[in-house]
């Protein structure tokens, strides 16, 4: 007989159902019996995962879906074949323990895409909210009478949970009503301290008499009660009256349990679902009981494959949202939404006021695993709008490809449905870099996911440039990652043919240059000589040298050393430019500040 713990942390997982089980339920069901014991409990809370009846017995391997209870409780289901997992896709692989403590229980999970594993947000069973951001879950036993979490990256560096946390420890009731069930949380940061962000150190779960969460209480290392998710001090769960294991509202509480307004002036999160458990509609209502009319109306969605990927993969898992409403609309072929719509407390469109301006509505297209490759930002009346990014108009719509382990590989730009040469500012998400052909961007990734290169290419097809330092055109860049080091790649740049070129920052000085002013003077700038030609006709040439080169290698911004020398007199001196810009810069002396304008060709 198969053992019935199995689906949730620890020893308590709810394994598969037999077949005469399942149809002894269906007869309960049907005859509206109410009370059908622990099994049916378990059955019913997999069904706010959009789970329903049943669930895969677990073993190790890959699954489908992987959703975390705000106990820690796994609901894990939808076992497929390693060659699936291969086709692209989010997976989750479970890793069950072999060993006398661990047997029977899950030791890891680990979120993959292809073959690799992906840093993403878990996703919550309650309503649409996230759990965790990491790429591995490891589970810890050694303890008696305890579970703790571990949160890890790709690098190995840790995850954070909702309250930025490392890692988290349950303390499993032994006896009592809730025997089994975890009662108390402990978090800790990355250094191991029992603390997180704020002062939230631990947490107390109570449960309904349905065997529900009903409570979560935050406290602070000495036991006393503080603010904690969501602001809240005590967080509430408020559930069906007639289908007890549904959840129709979250609630923002105070420590004496009353309802009040976080600081987003919304007390209450009220969730509609659709006949799979799918939330379609997420509002948020102020302590008096309206909808909240100053509700979050901000969205960011930068174009870089990093972040757009991630903003992906939360669109798919309806952990988008804006306004006092939001709406999600599913079709029958894919898991995640393919519409999610932003509403104001009268029910119509609310565009975002903050960030991704004028958008009202993502309308997203997938692929056979469940990924997005088509992306459309759409306005209130229902036309598509451009995204604005960092006060830039962008695309109004984005196509995506993928790599063999999920990354993607492309991203091109459209706009009323033709392609787009996209503002330099859009691309690089706040750098000045004036106009581009840029109309899709190719990239590759190491085994860490790591971008290693990125390459650019026009409305045709063919390469196109960006201008490094003002002076060198350059088609592409590649990144190279120090060991144990992700944030800060070494940079070298690129020719029309992938080779990497020579991009000295001193180039910016090449060229020549006019002082602002009637009988300003030109500088013109060659390798290692310059010229200054004075006005009505007075010349004089210098050999210099430059050090100390502080430049943005994007816009051109910042400053760098000069020092002349008179090829036909003993004049000599250093002077420092201020670059506002590659093609500005000023430089001042005793009596004044002069300012230069690169001359174009």
């Amino acid at each position: 007989m198969t053992n019935k713990w199995g689906l949730i942390k620890g020893n308590y997982y709810f394994y598969i159902i037999t077949i005469e089980l399942k149809r002894r339920m269906r007869i309960l069901i049907s005859k509206h019996i109410k009370k059908i014991g622990l099994v049916l409990v378990g059955v019913c809370s997999l069904m706010l995962a959009g789970c329903g009846l049943g669930s895969d017995k677990l073993s190790t391997g890959f699954y489908k879906d992987a959703d975390i209870k705000p106990n820690g409780e796994f609901v894990i289901k939808n076992r497929v074949d390693e060659s699936d997992v291969k086709k692209g896709g989010i997976y989750y692989y479970v890793e069950m323990g072999k060993d006398d403590a661990t047997k029977g229980k899950i030791v890891s999970v680990t979120a993959k895409s292809g073959s690799e594993p992906i840093d993403i947000k878990w996703k919550s069973t309650v309503g649409n909210m996230t759990a965790v951001t990491a790429a591995r879950i490891k589970l810890d036993y050694s303890q008696d009478g305890y579970v703790k979490e571990k949160y890890e990256m790709v690098t190995g560096k840790a995850g954070t949970g909702n309250h930025g946390e490392a890692s988290v420890r349950y303390q499993i009731a032994q006896e009592g009503d809730n025997k089994g069930k975890a009662e108390k949380i402990y978090y800790y940061n990355s250094l191991g301290d029992n603390n997180s962000i704020g002062n939230v150190a631990q947490a107390k779960i109570a449960y309904n008499k349905k065997g529900n969460i009903d409570t979560i209480t935050y406290m602070d290392k000495d036991g006393k009660v503080t603010s904690g998710y969501l602001g809240a001090s005590i967080l509430g769960f408020v559930y069906d009256k007639e289908k007890s294991d549904v959840l129709n509202a979250i609630e923002i509480r105070d420590n004496n349990g009353v309802l009040k307004n976080n600081g987003s002036k919304y007390a209450r999160i009220t969730y509609s679902y659709d006949k799979k458990g799918r939330v379609i509609s997420r509002k948020l209502y102020n302590e008096a009981g309206d909808l909240n009319g100053s509700a979050q109306k901000s969205l960011s969605i930068y174009l870089e494959p990093n972040t757009i990927n991630d903003k992906l993969q939360q669109m798919k898992d309806s952990l988008i949202e804006a306004g006092a409403e939001t709406k999600y609309t599913y079709d029958d072929k894919h898991a995640g939404p393919v519409k999610i719509q932003f509403m104001g407390i009268d029910g119509q469109a609310a565009p975002i006021k903050d960030g991704a301006k004028d958008v009202a509505e993502l309308d997203m297209t997938y692929d056979d695993t469940d990924r997005i490759t088509d992306l459309k930002f759409i306005g209130s009346d229902g036309q598509s709008v451009p995204l604005v990014v960092s006060n830039a108009k962008g695309p109004d719509e984005l196509k995506m490809d993928y790599d063999e382990n999920g990354n993607i590989s492309q991203i091109s730009y459209f706009k009323n449905g033709d392609s787009l040469a996209i503002d330099g500012k859009v691309l690089s998400s706040g750098y000045e870099l004036g106009k581009t052909d840029i109309a899709t961007v190719k990239y590759k990734y190491d085994s860490h996911r790591n971008r290693i290169e990125a390459r650019y290419f026009d409305k045709s097809g063919s390469p196109t440039y960006l201008k490094l330092y003002g002076t060198t055109k350059y088609y592409g860049r590649k990144f190279e990652f120090a060991e144990n080091n992700n944030m800060h790649p070494k940079i070298t740049y690129l020719d029309a043919d992938g080779q990497v070129i020579n991009a000295d920052p001193k180039n910016i000085i090449q060229g020549t240059w006019k002082q602002s002013g009637k009988d300003g003077f030109t500088w013109i700038v060659k390798n290692g000589t310059m010229d200054v030609v004075r006005p009505y006709g007075m010349k004089r040439s210098y050999t210099y040298t430059v050090s100390d080169v502080k430049l943005n290698p994007e816009t051109g911004k910042g400053s760098l050393t000069m020092y002349l020398k008179g090829v036909d007199s003993s004049d000599s001196g250093t002077v420092q430019l201020k670059f506002t810009d590659a093609d500005h810069f000023e430089h001042e002396d005793v009596v004044e500040t002069y300012k230069y304008a690169r001359q174009k060709d």
